[in-house]
């Protein structure tokens, strides 16, 4: 018993390690579901890739696009240390990693939302993700496919001295057959100090 108890403490403290100063977050997305924990890469580590888990297009059947997010960690030397993908769904495939230049890492993202289309439409929240590469500046990104919905909600960065290290998801759960499923809907990037 107490050694569970002793666990228990060390995963709340883990959660509650990161300042919420080093999120970065873009406003106006949806917000149906619950926030997942934060997944962060290995110590010393930090996102050089990332994928999409997309479901395309269903017609006539209920839209989710967005599933799943996943950061690709590697350290500065370039050895790759680990995935984290925080809450996600399981509709559709991976679109692929897309990968900064050699020796650069992930600091910043844009996020494509579906407004709310009311009770009578179908709300696919999530449709597309870009994220930026540090050296590559604010004009270039990398940018995984998505779906049509939605627009872009506006860039955002993390501080001059950090890159991308982990990222939490707001995630609506299977909301069963006969309703309207949403699967990802926001996502928050956490910023790490990256080595001089």
């Amino acid at each position: 018993m107490l050694l569970l108890s002793f666990a228990l403490l060390v995963l709340a403290t883990r959660s509650l390690a990161y300042d919420p100063d080093d999120f970065i977050h873009s406003l106006g997305a949806t917000f149906w579901g619950f926030w997942g924990q934060t997944e962060a890469c290995p110590e010393g580590s930090f996102a050089w890739s990332f994928e999409l888990r997309v479901e395309p297009e269903q017609f006539l059947d209920d839209d989710t696009s967005v599933n799943a997010i996943k950061l690709n960690c590697y350290n500065t030397t370039g050895a790759f240390t680990g995935s984290v993908t925080s809450s996600s769904m399981n509709r559709g495939s991976w679109s692929g990693e897309y990968q900064c230049p050699e020796g650069d890492f992930l600091s910043g993202y844009d996020l494509k939302s579906q407004p709310d289309e009311g009770a009578l439409g179908d709300n696919t929240a999530a449709n597309a993700l870009r994220m930026y590469c540090k050296s590559q500046g604010q004009d270039t990104f990398l940018e995984s496919p998505g779906t049509k919905w939605g627009a872009w909600l506006g860039p955002s960065f993390c501080r001059m001295d950090k890159v991308v290290c982990g990222l939490m998801t707001l995630v609506e759960e299977d909301q069963g057959t006969f309703s309207d499923d949403t699967a990802l809907n926001d996502v928050r990037f956490l910023c790490c100090d990256l080595p001089v």
